[in-house]
């Protein structure tokens, strides 16, 4: 079964939802941006007005100068506001349309600040501690239900991947990786340490007391005795039929002998046998590990085996065994995958609850790996933020911070237009005052 995309389509969601937020920012800021040019034609019309009555009282006058310096004010913020983002009135005056024309400078500078002043080694560190990742983790772990949607997720997105590989790349990444693994193994030192922990802790004995005791239980049964027998007579090659009888009359004897030999060696711990066998594991074990002729051959027999087709088909069906029995658990209602899951979290989170010191130490360790991604790509920050500015047109851009700050933009303008106004007339009566 393809593996499909998730639905619905998140990033299609994402983008409309940013599209609406424009809108949104693009109405208010046309909505203040009016407010601002009403406030301009109000001083005009004030102004015109206290213009034509100046004759009939002097009161006019400070209202005209009002309106006046109103007016100045106004168009003095429209033009700095402006300026920002274009040329005013599409006339290219010197150092207008200052953010289009400074976009790439703007670009490399906002990646360097937030480089230097959010980005940083210590605020990382700081942050981390404050937030305590681990006990948060742990809480969330201990909370009702928490392990099992987990568990659930993880089985979930564990199904969809398995779906989604290409079985053939899969099974050819498998056989290669574990050929070149089982070709790194050495086998003759590995088995000759093997046996030397056996030997320390005397299992080789226990060892040799099962095999008897497996020979003696089989040798019990009469048809098994048959069988040894024939055996017996195929191994030594008896043709004769003298010969076949012979052996087939001696057979049973020599069972039961063998069986009560197997008897004694079990009864007794010191039994001359034992340190026979002692002796065979021991010089088993020097040929392993110091002679170079038995390591020699043994890594042939490794190779050709590993080079066997029949090996390397086996190794390429492993992917399929282990994707197939994977997938038949993913598929139930409650697969075991998701209950392991979900008992590992719970174990975790228990442990992060009751361990101070399992907490503290995992706090260390995620701030220490953050701390070394931030030395390590805190340059690829800024030049991540560069690069994307980059993709934007002087336009774009323009546009973007005008959305994203021109409406506190509009304020300045009508600031300019009440501070202007106030300071016109108070130059207007000082003049007065003075004559």
């Amino acid at each position: 079964m393809p593996f499909s995309a998730p639905s619905p389509d998140t990033s299609g969601l994402a983008r409309r939802a940013g599209d609406l937020e424009d809108d949104l920012r693009r109405a208010r800021l046309r909505t203040m941006q009016r407010a601002a040019a009403g406030l301009l034609v109000l001083a005009l019309a004030v102004f015109c007005v206290a213009r034509s009555l100046l004759a009939r009282h002097p009161a006019w006058g400070y209202v005209a100068a009002f309106a006046e310096a109103a007016m100045v004010g106004a168009v003095a913020d429209w033009f700095a506001v402006v300026a920002l983002f274009r040329h005013p009135l599409g006339i290219p005056v010197w150092h207008t349309a200052i953010i289009p024309n400074s976009k790439d400078e703007i670009g490399r500078n906002l990646g360097r600040f937030v480089e230097s002043h959010f980005v940083t080694e210590d605020g990382i560190a700081q942050r981390i501690r404050q937030a305590n990742p681990a006990g948060l983790i742990g809480g969330w772990l201990l909370a009702p239900a928490h392990a099992d949607q987990l568990g659930q997720g993880v089985a979930r997105a564990l199904e969809a991947l398995l779906q989604g590989l290409d079985d053939e790349a899969m099974a050819r990444l498998l056989r290669e990786a574990a050929t070149g693994q089982l070709a790194r193994f050495d086998i003759a030192a590995n088995a000759g340490q093997l046996l030397d922990l056996l030997v320390a802790e005397g299992r080789h004995q226990a060892l040799l007391d099962s095999v008897l005791r497996s020979l003696d239980e089989y040798l019990e049964v009469e048809d098994n005795q048959e069988r040894a027998i024939d055996f017996l007579i195929s191994a030594f090659g008896v043709e004769n039929v003298f010969y076949k009888v012979g052996t087939a009359a001696i057979g049973p004897r020599a069972l039961r002998s063998l069986r009560q030999s197997a008897h004694e060696v079990l009864l007794d711990p010191d039994h001359p046998a034992r340190g026979r066998f002692n002796g065979w594991v021991q010089d088993f074990i020097t040929h392993l590990k110091d002679d170079a002729q038995w390591h020699a051959a043994i890594v042939r027999h490794q190779e050709q085996t590993l080079a066997n087709g029949r090996f390397q088909a086996l190794l390429g069906s492993l992917w399929g065994v282990v994707r197939d029995r994977l997938l038949a658990d993913l598929k139930q209602d409650d697969p075991a995958t998701a209950r392991q899951i979900a008992a590992l979290a719970r174990r975790v989170g228990d442990a992060l609850a009751s361990d101070a010191r399992l907490v503290a130490g995992l706090n260390r360790a995620i701030e220490s790996g953050s701390v070394r991604l931030v030395r390590n790509y805190r340059g690829e920050v800024g030049r991540f933020i560069e690069a994307q500015l980059a993709q934007w047109t002087r336009e774009e851009m323009s546009e973007r911070i005008e959305l994203a700050i021109g409406r506190d933009l509009q304020f300045i303008r009508i600031n300019g237009t009440l501070v202007g106004g106030l300071a016109g007339l108070l130059i207007y009566t000082v003049a007065h005052l003075l004559g």
